[in-house]
């Protein structure tokens, strides 16, 4: 009996070893397992640490080429050679010799690279708003390029939300651009099937919140205006690449839900739209205009500074020396173009539908000098030349002297604003519209410097280009930048969105955010994407 009780013991002790034995054998299991998941964490963590930092190259890299050629649109604006696929740092080869810049496609680098080498790069990405449907561009878009909401007309700002609602299949857009223009205005008076506070503060479910009556900070306050959804903001392009994706024309069988699948691309309201662009009133060399209200003799050094190889004709020179004289309005010029000769134009050009409606409250004391009268003068019995014109447009200005320090809000950038955003220029009609965008395309760098070029090679009559000019700039000061990180190796990526200002060669960051999580979206090793412009 005792003899087992002791093998019962011992049976016992030995179950509870291999009890204690397996426990262990678990818990070093589990062990092993979290740490095996905290090295790979790590790692995931450092790769997307390292595409971040691939991102904020792209950035400088942009930045520095901006110091360097700030208003050369062909420098930044489209650029593939220099902002697709760029090299920040491979493994096994340096920048310069880098593969991929021979090989051309990175499709077909991994074609024969089965196992590439680790090599981190990034892409300079933008839509293409005007050109071949389902294309990008590699650069960046300026500010300018886009309708400044704050200080546009009502008539502006109807047109243009307007026909971008119709196109959503939105057949009564009216109530939405009478809620838009009452949270813009200062009054608390609703228009017709617009909002106030009475609408806003009574939201159920809330929470309740007032009607701004101002300037929007960002785009994205429109989310906040009655009516207005991302639906609205960014059309059917969720992922916010400007290219119609699979899942965005496939009606309600993907998201997004409202997609009406007819093959084309609705890109919403938002890559029209700007709350950032305006410009000091200088030269694209950043020193002071000549300001014409100013004293003769303060315009006469100033342009023998200005023009120390006679750029300006001494005919020139003595005509303006006359019309200070006789005490012209210069201001009622609206811009230098009224320097060139030309009868005075009594009104906006025939047909000039979209200029018509822009002038529309052109009294606001809260409106730029930039948006204003369309019955610009010309100065009578002008020598002034066409080859005068670039240098008259860039180095003068008419704006009342006490204007001179303050910022000019709201110009369109003539060389790269989409057509549909030109169209709503005061003085705009189809043909003008025609002829800039039929010229620009086949301009370079130096013809497109300044503002003169729809006058000097565009083939605007001189009245025409006087009731443009003063709305229009060449000058690029606003920058939207998007980037994208990515590696050869890994399947990691980051992007990232700004808008920055240049102000000399600083940088400011007016916005910036995370896209990620938006996806990679942009077709980057797909060639037929890319339309390089004509150097």
């Amino acid at each position: 009996m005792m003899r087992c009780r002791r093998t019962d013991r011992r049976g016992v002790v030995l179950a509870v070893v291999l009890l204690m034995i397996g426990l262990l054998a678990l818990v070093m299991v589990s062990y092993l397992f979290f740490i095996r998941s905290e090295q790979q964490g790590i790692v995931a963590f450092g790769h997307q640490q390292q595409s971040r930092l691939v991102t904020d190259s792209g950035y400088e890299e942009l930045v520095s080429v901006l110091r360097a050629d700030q208003h050369n649109i062909f420098a930044w604006f489209d650029n593939p050679q220099r902002f697709r696929h760029a090299l920040v740092w491979a493994e096994q080869y340096e920048r310069e010799d880098d593969p991929l810049v021979e090989i051309g496609s990175r499709l077909e680098y991994f074609a024969s690279e089965p196992r590439p080498s680790p090599a981190w790069r990034y892409s300079l990405v933008a839509p293409r708003l005007d050109g071949p449907e389902g294309t990008m561009r590699f650069g960046v878009t300026p500010e300018a390029g886009k309708l400044n909401i704050n200080v546009a007309t009502d008539a502006q700002i109807t047109q243009l939300v307007s026909s971008l609602l119709f196109e959503m299949g939105i057949e009564t857009p009216g109530p939405y651009v009478a809620a838009l223009l009452d949270w813009l205005d200062e009054d608390g008076d609703a228009r017709e099937g617009g909002a106030e506070d009475e609408y806003y503060t009574n939201l159920d479910p809330g929470p309740p919140y007032s009607c701004k009556n101002g300037p929007l900070d960002t785009l994205e306050e429109l989310l906040l205006v009655k009516g207005f959804n991302a639906a609205l903001l960014y059309g059917e392009d969720v992922n916010r690449n400007g290219i119609l994706d699979q899942n965005e024309d496939d009606g309600e069988d993907t998201f997004p839900f409202y997609d009406n699948g007819d093959g084309i691309l609705n890109h919403g309201i938002a890559p029209y739209l700007t709350v950032f662009s305006r410009e000091t009133d200088t030269a694209l060399d950043n020193k002071p205009r000549i300001n014409l209200n100013a004293d003769i003799n303060i315009i006469q050094a100033q342009i023998a500074e200005y023009f120390p190889e006679g750029e300006i004709s001494a005919a020139t020179v003595a005509f303006i020396a006359s019309l200070k004289q006789d005490n012209f309005d210069f201001v009622s010029m609206g811009s230098p173009a009224g320097l060139y000769g030309g009868e005075a134009v009594a009104g906006p050009p025939a047909g000039a539908g979209a200029g018509e409606a822009a002038a529309e409250g052109e009294d606001d004391p809260n409106r730029p000098a930039a948006i204003g009268s369309l019955n610009f003068a010309a100065a009578p019995g002008s020598p002034v030349t066409l080859e005068e014109m670039p240098y008259l447009m860039d180095r003068f200005t008419v704006r009342g002297v006490e204007q001179a320090q303050q910022p000019i809000v709201g110009l369109i950038h003539v060389s790269t604003a989409p057509a549909r955003v030109l169209g709503l220029i005061p003085g705009m009609n189809p043909e003008i519209l025609q002829k800039i965008m039929a010229t620009r395309a086949e301009l370079g760098a130096e013809e497109l410097r300044t503002t003169a070029w729809p006058l000097v090679y565009g083939g605007l009559s001189a009245d025409e280009f006087r009731q443009i000019a003063p709305f229009i700039t060449t000058k690029s000061v606003q920058f939207h930048v998007e980037v994208l990180g990515y590696a050869d190796h890994l399947k990691a990526f980051r992007r990232g969105e700004w808008v920055i200002e240049m102000i000399g060669p600083l940088p400011q960051v007016k916005y910036h955010r995370d896209l990620t999580r938006l996806g990679m979206a942009w077709p980057i090793d797909d060639d037929e994407v890319v339309v390089i412009q004509p150097e």
